[in-house]
């Protein structure tokens, strides 16, 4: 009985594996993660499904021409509307309404188009994300075969199980969301400074004045961010390692009246996880206020000198309209772009995680090893 009353910590015949082992090789967020390396692995990954990609590829490019056309027609309606109600006060004419059902009639077509393309390319990309992650599975639950047994020594079944649920969902959720909002926002930026740039030069100079000012609060953002990323999925890794050790051994535990040492465990670890998850989510969701509130200083610019260029004649009404138009959808954009940076980072974060153990040293026949006859597997005395 005496030997129940010492401390968890000095019983010389205390298990070693309730928890996970900070010293363990597998634990995450002690060293500098490689960012570019597992990018490197992840687009390793995707090659396979070039085709589909290319696929999601071309139809975004569609869908976002489809839909960046839209606003410059919504601006010819608004001109063919502002032109009949000038004739009819003049008294020259009136509205010409075949011009206004035509065009109205086109850019319902066009949105309609731009939606179904849109559908495909996420219906692709969503099968090649999910695809990954099942063989990533795959992999996982295949190396644990191969690996030798001294490595299980070194890491808990917690944590094999984080990686195979938590660090693959993750990966599948965010890599995917990620990899279809990058295609549509880049694509969407490129035809909509176009598109200014038919309407006015001067007006376009001036909201793309404030890129610069977005890419660098993006950049300090990003720096800050990824660092709490992969602390939070080491973390969560930890915690859940930790409560599937406790809760599988738990008549050891028991035993060892070690509930005091586990709780202290596990309010530690989920002291890490809250601090990583809130900055790291605070951060990230800093980026998008941040460009909406750069993209309105824009919106207040342009309108301004949209409105004297009206007045001089240089645009039509409708032009100021779809540059306004195109100037919101500019800035939506460059703040959904730093939301996928946020997404990005955590995929790398759950990917390089899931690489890590894909890369364990694996147990090999050794060369010097006797082949054994066929053994019938009878025994006789």
């Amino acid at each position: 009985m005496s030997n129940q009353q010492q401390s968890p910590q000095k019983s010389p015949s205390m298990p070693r594996s309730f928890g996970p082992r900070p010293g363990g090789r597998f634990i995450s967020g002690q060293k500098p993660k490689d960012f570019k390396g597992t990018v490197k692995k992840l687009a390793k990954r995707l090659a396979p499904f070039k085709v589909s990609i290319i696929i999601s590829l071309i139809a975004t490019i569609g869908s976002t021409i489809f839909a960046i056309v839209g606003p410059s027609l919504a601006g010819e309606a608004t001109t063919a509307i502002f032109n009949g109600i000038q004739a009819k006060i003049a008294g020259v004419g009136g509205m010409d309404f075949q011009l206004l059902i035509r065009i109205l009639l086109t850019l319902a077509l066009l949105y309609l188009a731009s939606s179904t393309l849109m559908f495909l390319q996420g219906y692709l990309m969503s099968s090649v994300v999910q695809n990954i992650a099942y063989t990533l599975r795959k992999e996982i639950s295949e190396k644990l075969d191969r690996i030798p047994i001294k490595a299980f020594d070194t890491i808990t079944h917690g944590e094999i199980l984080s990686r195979v649920t938590n660090d693959i969902d993750t990966l599948g959720q965010t890599l995917g969301q990620g990899l279809i909002q990058s295609l549509a926002s880049v694509a969407t930026i490129i035809g909509v400074i176009v598109m200014m740039l038919r309407i006015s030069w001067l007006m376009t100079l001036i909201a793309l004045l404030l890129l610069p000012l977005s890419l660098i609060i993006i950049s300090a953002i990003v720096k800050r961010s990824q660092k709490l990323f992969v602390k939070q999925q080491a973390a969560l890794g930890e915690a859940n390692a930790l409560i599937e050790e406790v809760y599988g051994g738990h008549d050891v535990v028991k035993a060892f009246n070690a509930e005091p040492m586990m709780e202290e465990k596990l309010l530690q670890i989920n002291e890490k996880l809250y601090e990583s998850a809130w900055k790291s989510q605070f951060f990230s969701g800093l980026m998008g206020p941040i460009m909406h509130g750069t993209g309105d200083i824009g919106y207040v610019a342009i309108a301004l000198l949209g409105g004297v260029l009206v007045i001089n004649g240089t645009i039509t009404v409708g032009n100021i309209q779809a540059f306004i138009q195109y100037m919101r959808n500019f800035s939506q954009q460059i703040g959904q772009t730093a939301q996928v940076t946020g997404m990005f980072q955590s995929s790398a974060a759950a990917a390089e995680r899931v690489f890590e153990f894909l890369d364990t040293e694996e147990e090999y026949d050794r060369p010097d090893a006797i082949a054994l006859p066929e053994i019938e597997g009878c025994v006789g005395f």
